[in-house]
């Protein structure tokens, strides 16, 4: 009895996508990257604008009265000598008026501006003896953070302006001044108490004193000293010996000199001596009423909105401890717009994932990959959120658009994926072929319409100057969630499908390909067969 084998028939084996194959390392990943990308989002700096180190330097000077011509001659004039020779210069500008100056120093682009701003402080050093000793210099880089970004009025209907002026200075600025972020508190208007001495001449010419010497008293009486230490049990302690006057009557008292007949002459035997104010050459009116005004600066590096809200808080906890009829109103908010800004963020999120989810609702019918595109967006939001950081970005109006204009195409790459997984699963394939096919067919499309717009704002990063830092931060965001979104469609996207793409019966895909599909397919296949017949109408 012989036995004959028959040949064994080869069974395809159906192999997985890589993405199959490395489910749970795939997920693992990108949630632990987006999870990495919400909490540099926290650390990210909130600005207006992004970050511009601009190549300028502002030399201002004050110099009482001076006129124009001395001015020119003895302050602006060496300034301008002595820094040409700092290097990276291109030009440098100044405007002089009496008692004021300012000289611009415009720089190129590629120069480090703090080592610039320290050669520029060593020139204006190195001829500070040839200067006025009554010259104030104050040199700045001009960056955003020279502007303030919020404003406070003081009004009152019943409080005199010189005593808003000294709430403002002495009590809300020092409190402001504390607060982290904060770089300083500018006031501006209001009225400056000053106590105003008139002498007689008759009197001066009758007591044989001069202006110097009435000026000469003061200077030497008006002030605190200390005449020593006194030892007491074993201890040196300081003492000291105060002339300061607190009132008109105390300057009064002061005491000039002593006549011939020892008899001691006073200020207010030669002068009178009143309370008065600084001479207003500016006036500031907030809802039409006389105001002081608060500006609130921020430091270069710090978060606007941070800022902002503490700022408001301890606003709010002064207020009150001020007398009352004193009306404290905020004119002036950068914060506002960067929250706007990242309100319209959040919308553009929230709308894209309404309107996709319901896309693929209705025509893929299949709540799986609804809930697959909703997670690329905000996956790809948080990844680019680790890109910026690393770039050094803020948030800001340029950023934040571009993360809004880019949620539309993000979202493109998502869909086209499961689209086409669900097509080719409709098809007849199981998942695991469904997603290789698509992947397969899909790859070298995806990559292209990705690229494309990417190509498109490629030109913005190599512009140079100011409309260069704008646009160059709108061109990295949306790059950068370009290129997240293909990495993710072609990774997280079939990964995701694995799990929730569910596996279709040959009754479900009948039911498919005869439904509302298949007429759109239809008709949209008679319409390309037209246009194709007829190639004159495409030109």
């Amino acid at each position: 009895m012989s036995i004959i084998a028959k040949p064994s028939v080869a069974v395809p084996i159906e192999t997985e996508h890589w993405t199959g194959r490395h489910l749970k390392a795939i997920i693992f990943i990108v949630v632990a990257i987006a999870a990495f990308g919400l909490y540099e989002a926290s650390q990210i700096p909130i600005a207006v604008f992004p970050a511009t180190n601009f190549p300028r330097i502002i030399v201002g000077i004050e110099n009482g009265v001076m006129p124009v011509d001395q001015m020119q001659v003895t302050i602006t004039r060496p300034i301008e000598e002595a820094v040409n020779s700092v290097p990276g210069l291109d030009h440098v500008v100044s405007v002089t008026s009496r008692g004021e100056a300012e000289v611009d120093l415009f720089f190129r682009w590629n120069v480090d501006m703090f080592r610039t701003l320290q050669s520029v402080n060593a020139a204006i050093a190195s001829i500070g003896p040839t200067l006025p000793p009554t010259a104030n210099i104050t040199v700045n880089r001009m960056t955003f953070a020279a502007f303030p970004i919020m404003g406070y009025s003081l009004t009152s209907s019943s409080i005199p302006q010189t005593r808003l002026w000294e709430i403002a200075n002495y009590t809300l600025k020092p409190e402001l001044n504390r607060l982290q972020g904060v770089s300083m508190v500018v006031v501006q208007g209001g009225q400056v108490p000053e106590f105003q001495i008139e002498p007689d001449p008759e009197k001066l010419v009758e007591s044989q004193i001069t202006i110097p010497n009435l000026l000469d008293a003061f200077s030497k009486s008006n002030l605190i000293d200390s005449p020593g230490f006194i030892e007491h049990n074993h201890q040196l302690v300081l003492t000291l010996v105060s002339g300061q006057a607190q009132d008109a009557s105390g300057i009064g008292q002061m005491i000039i000199k002593t006549s011939p007949s020892g008899v001691p002459i006073q200020i207010a035997d030669v002068a009178k001596v009143y309370a008065s104010m600084q001479p207003a050459y500016t006036a500031v009116t907030a809802n039409g009423k006389p105001a002081v005004l608060l500006n609130i600066f921020r430091q270069p590096e710090s978060n606007t909105v941070a800022v902002a809200n503490e700022v408001h808080a301890e606003i709010e906890r002064i207020k009150r401890a001020l007398p009352p009829g004193i009306q404290i109103s905020s004119f002036y908010d950068q914060s506002d717009l960067v929250n706007a800004s990242i309100h319209s963020v959040r919308d553009a999120i929230l709308i894209g994932l309404i309107l996709a989810a319901a896309i693929l609702v209705l025509f893929l019918r299949d709540w799986g990959t609804s809930i697959i595109a909703g997670l690329v967006i905000p996956t790809t939001v948080a990844v680019t959120f680790i890109v910026l950081r690393i770039l050094g970005e803020s948030f800001n109006l340029m950023t934040l658009g571009g993360l809004a204009a880019a949620v539309g195409l993000v979202i493109d790459d998502a869909i086209v994926v499961i689209e086409n997984i669900v097509r080719h699963r409709d098809a007849g394939q199981t998942r695991s072929q469904a997603i290789r096919s698509a992947l397969a067919e899909i790859r070298k499309p995806l990559i292209g319409s990705t690229v494309t717009p990417i190509v498109v704002f490629l030109p913005l990063i190599a512009i140079t100057g100011v409309t260069g830092v704008f646009f160059r931060a709108l061109a990295v965001t949306i790059g950068v969630a370009l290129l997240t979104s293909l990495a993710l469609a072609l990774t997280w996207t079939p990964a995701l499908s694995y799990l929730m793409v569910r596996s279709t019966s040959t009754q479900q895909h009948e039911d498919a390909v005869t439904g509302l599909m298949s007429r759109i397919t239809q008709i949209y296949e008679r319409l390309i067969k037209a246009a194709l017949a007829r190639p004159w109408v495409l030109f």
